[in-house]
């Protein structure tokens, strides 16, 4: 009887020693992904609002409901105590009428550095900013700074991309701050198919050296 008592108790370790390995083995395993190359914007200074001037305006606020209405239009308001970008209007064109935009870097809420850029063509400024494939500038709001650049894939996005991400709902994709080979060149490749690009190679040097020193937490675009 004792035996049979041991064997049974024996065979009840076994079978849930055998339960939890199982119950080990189908836990998904969480990966890091590439997202991860992107600064964390912290959550309690968010508050959406929508770009209804030209200027760039921000505040803080404890509401965390989108406003109804034009989603193209909706941007998140943020201290300007911080480190951050934005793009506005010059009112100028190069010379071959492409509308130039202008560059700010903010740290630690103080003008760092104005940059002369460009986004879209001149025949695309009129073009829908939220499809894909209009080679348009990119459309208005909040967007996320990558933490370093990458490597330019193409001939166009010059030696270095760093790449920015939309924080609001646009067809719109692979956007980045880049600068321009063939600013001013009458080759056809005059501006960017979205992307923000500097000039020359020396102020793209200046923009990301600003990038690696102060990780501003956001760029605001604001430039229709």
């Amino acid at each position: 009887m004792l035996f049979e008592f041991v064997l049974a108790s024996f065979s009840c370790v076994t079978f849930s020693a055998c339960n939890s390995q199982a119950n080990l083995l189908k836990t998904p395993q969480v990966t890091e992904v590439e997202s991860t190359n992107f600064l964390e914007i912290p959550t309690e200074n968010l508050t959406p609002k929508k770009l209804n001037s030209k200027k760039s305006t921000f505040a803080s606020t404890s509401d965390s409901s989108f406003e109804k209405g034009d989603e193209s239009k909706n941007s998140i308001a943020l201290s300007s105590q911080g480190s951050y970008m934005t793009l506005t209007p010059t009112g100028l064109t190069n010379t071959l009428g492409n509308p130039l935009y202008e560059l700010r870097l903010y740290a630690n809420g103080q003008l760092r550095g104005t940059y002369t850029t460009v986004s879209g063509r001149a025949y695309t400024q009129n073009r829908n900013r939220h499809q894909a494939g209009t080679e348009a500038p990119l459309p208005d709001g909040i967007y996320k700074v990558a933490k370093t650049s990458v490597a330019g894939t193409i001939a166009e996005a010059g030696d270095r991309f760093l790449a920015i991400q939309p924080l609001f709902r646009t067809g719109r994709s692979a956007l980045g701050i880049h600068y321009d080979p063939s600013f001013e060149k009458n080759n056809g490749e005059d501006g960017t198919s979205g992307c923000i690009a500097l000039t020359n190679r020396r102020d793209l040097d200046l923009v990301l050296n600003y990038v690696r020193t102060y990780q501003p937490q956001y760029l605001e675009v604001n430039i229709q």
